[in-house]
């Protein structure tokens, strides 16, 4: 008998060579195995007879027959074929194992097999590679055909017949009387069966649907501990208070508003009062602020930072660039140094950062703008109040907390103008207040989105021109600095000098890319900003961030290489000004996935639904931010195809919590384990 925690070695079959290689799965223990349920099924119980089976070329089936002969036959390059000839009382076919030579020598005249592959053609019809399981008085221990068989995702050098014969080894050695991490009131609520009955049936089930139902009880029963521990943080959170409470009403913020241009949005004013009602509360604001791109996210931190300068404390705003550090510092230092609030940059290339840390230290800057310089030892602020993290998907969560660490009790504000799908909100977001700015400022027009073929390029460029003499700036955006050998995708560097001294000729040019220095690109942005530039070639340096209402096109070259994301902020840096702005998508997909990239953005501009469909085109593993939250580390569940149990689970965690905030009762024990799982790694 096997304990869940012993090691996988210990099962026959396996040994140390073979750990290694169920590693990579993220395999090392009993637990791990059997919890690495199947990610579907197949229903091999339908058994043709062979004359039928050989009539479906193409066609996933199964047979069964006996063994007539079997052959090893030589191939080049040291590899060999396996060719198995079976018949039963409807016709003979034979069964090949390219490369696996070695298996005719398993295959015995007169014994029976059941097989299931694709059907082929081998000197006549035959299987190809097929799964198979060859026929003892004890049809129990029947794994790989004839059955409802599990496919599991696998690593190199493992297949699914050894999974599968290390996983039925695993269920017959642990105690089938462990103890179930699920309450029985919520087991019964859903009908799930019992841990181990549920395990049995996740593996080998007795019915496809049996199998997808014992495999949902494990996906609850993780989201519901996941919820569980975010909704305690969250709980906690809201009764703590160490925070400061900022007066709301000061001059500052006061002369802020009088200053202010415009009216604000209906939005923008609620959220506005969000962040003032966290501020002056007595507890540490932790509040995330979503919105699109171009809808006035950083009027709402102004206003955050005017009130803390009200009660003489600083306020911190990192960003992920330099490039983006430098526009908010600009931006900042425009509104809030008429209104007596003092702003300073402190990046790593800047000069005189020394002396920028020794003012920040006396508390002679009110707000300091910055990269990851902010966050080093060296940088002491004397009263910090308010952190704000710009685009927060692009910091760790060590960096973000690192930052809210340079004061105490800080007030923290995190921006994305990347909008977050509902699940992952839901989930990884869930212990944070959240706002929405779902509303453009007035004036704003939707961004028309045109995908361009090779065949049109000629005309984009004349629009271009077009737009040009009419005093407008065009954004051309290319996806590699120079040209590679390994990706044959256009390099901004030669298209820069191609267009420039081609059609473009008659435009003024510039280029920017991460690889110039600070001062360079600082030149070139005044340049573009000032309208001393017609047409602005770039990486995605200025993905984020930049504002110059004047430019009305943006152009992505090899548009399908980029996320639907990135390309959705990308086309964000236009239509900021009243002007109708375009986007054109240049280049032809080569995958499906690129097709539909195109196809979602030319559909719309909702950046919630770009964010739902990139989500369900990248899986949240490699959705912004998600890989160092924790949710690469789920076993079970799926944001995506779980949506509906992740409300469930949410629901119930609330009412777990409504009867035992600290989760102590008995039938509780496992699921708080759960919890603190997830919650130590994101804190």
């Amino acid at each position: 008998m096997l304990s869940l925690d012993d090691s996988i070695a210990m099962l026959p079959g396996i040994g140390p060579k073979r750990s290694g290689l169920l590693a990579n799965l993220g395999v090392a223990t009993v637990r791990d195995l059997l919890f690495h349920l199947p990610r579907d099924y197949q229903d091999r119980r339908d058994v043709l007879p062979i004359a039928q089976a050989a009539q479906r070329e193409g066609d996933l089936v199964t047979v069964q027959g006996e063994i007539v002969s079997a052959r090893s036959i030589r191939l080049r390059r040291n590899m060999s074929l396996a060719v198995v000839s079976i018949r039963d009382d409807t016709g003979r076919m034979n069964v090949t194992f390219f490369g696996r030579g070695f298996l005719a020598k398993t295959f015995v005249p007169g014994a029976s097999g059941i097989f299931t592959g694709t059907v082929g053609n081998y000197q006549g019809p035959a299987l190809k590679n097929p799964e198979y399981e060859m026929l003892s008085g004890d049809e129990e221990d029947r794994l790989n055909t004839g059955r409802v068989v599990p496919i599991y995702r696998l690593t190199q050098k493992v297949t699914q017949r050894m999974l599968r014969r290390w996983i039925a080894a695993a269920l017959d050695a642990v105690d089938v009387s462990m103890e179930d991490p699920l309450p029985a009131l919520l087991r019964a609520r859903y009908e799930y069966p019992p841990v181990f009955e549920a395990l049995r049936e996740a593996h080998f089930p007795a019915e496809i649907e049996a199998g997808r139902h014992a495999r949902t009880r494990f996906a609850y029963e993780e989201l519901l501990g996941i919820q569980l521990g975010i909704l305690a943080a969250r709980q906690a959170h809201l009764h703590e208070e160490t925070g400061i409470r900022h007066a709301i009403d000061g001059p500052c913020l006061g002369r802020l508003r009088a200053a202010l241009p415009f009216t604000l949005t209906e939005a923008q004013q609620r959220v506005v009062n969000d962040v003032l009602e966290d501020m002056a509360s007595p507890r540490p604001m932790f509040r995330l602020l979503q919105g699109d791109v171009g809808c006035g996210k950083t009027v709402v931190a102004l206003h955050g930072i005017a009130a803390a300068r009200d009660g003489g404390y600083q306020t911190a705003l990192m960003a992920p660039t330099e490039v983006l550090a430098e526009q908010h510092f600009i931006t900042l230092r425009d509104w809030l140094e008429p209104v007596g609030i003092r702003v300073g940059l402190l990046t790593g290339a800047i000069r005189g950062a020394a002396s920028v840390r020794r003012e920040i230290a006396l508390g002679h800057v009110d707000v300091v703008v910055g990269t990851h310089a902010i966050i080093q030892e060296a940088t002491r602020f004397h009263r910090l109040g308010l952190a704000v993290v710009d685009e927060q998907h692009r910091f760790g969560v060590v960096q973000r907390g690192l930052l809210a660490e340079k004061g105490q009790s800080t007030d923290i504000l995190q921006m994305t103008a990347t909008p977050i799908p509902r699940t992952l909100a839901i989930t990884v977001y869930g212990g944070m207040d959240i706002s929405v700015i779902d509303q453009l400022p007035p004036g704003r027009q939707p961004i028309k989105t045109r995908h361009v073929p090779a065949e049109k390029v000629a005309d984009l460029y004349r629009y271009i021109a077009e737009q040009a003499a009419e005093g407008y700036q065009t954004y051309l955006i290319c996806p590699l600095v120079e040209e590679s050998d390994k990706k044959d995708l256009t390099a901004v560097t030669s298209h820069f000098e191609a267009l420039s001294e081609g059609p473009l000729a008659d435009l003024r040019t510039a280029l920017i890319h991460g690889r110039l220095g600070a001062d360079e690109k600082d030149a070139v942005m005044h340049r573009f900003k000032r309208g001393e530039v017609d047409v602005l070639f770039s990486t995605t340096v200025i993905e984020v961030g930049i504002d110059v209402p004047n430019a009305t096109t943006m152009v992505i070259e090899d548009a399908a290489q980029f996320g639907l994301t990135q390309l959705h902020q990308l086309r964000g840096r236009v239509g900021r000004g009243d002007r109708q702005s375009h986007c054109f998508l240049v280049g032809a997909p080569t995958t499906k996935e690129g097709k539909r990239r195109i196809e979602v953005l030319c559909k719309t501009n909702s950046g919630f639904e770009i964010a739902e469909e990139d989500l369900v085109l990248r899986g949240p593993g490699e959705f912004y931010g998600v890989r160092q939250a924790g949710l690469t580390d789920l076993r079970v569940a799926d944001l995506i195809r779980d949506a509906r149990l992740l409300d469930a689970a949410r629901r119930d965690a609330q009412a777990i919590l409504a009867e035992d905030p600290t989760l102590s009762a008995p039938e509780h024990r496992h699921l708080a384990q759960i919890a603190q799982q997830f919650t130590a790694g994101n804190a």
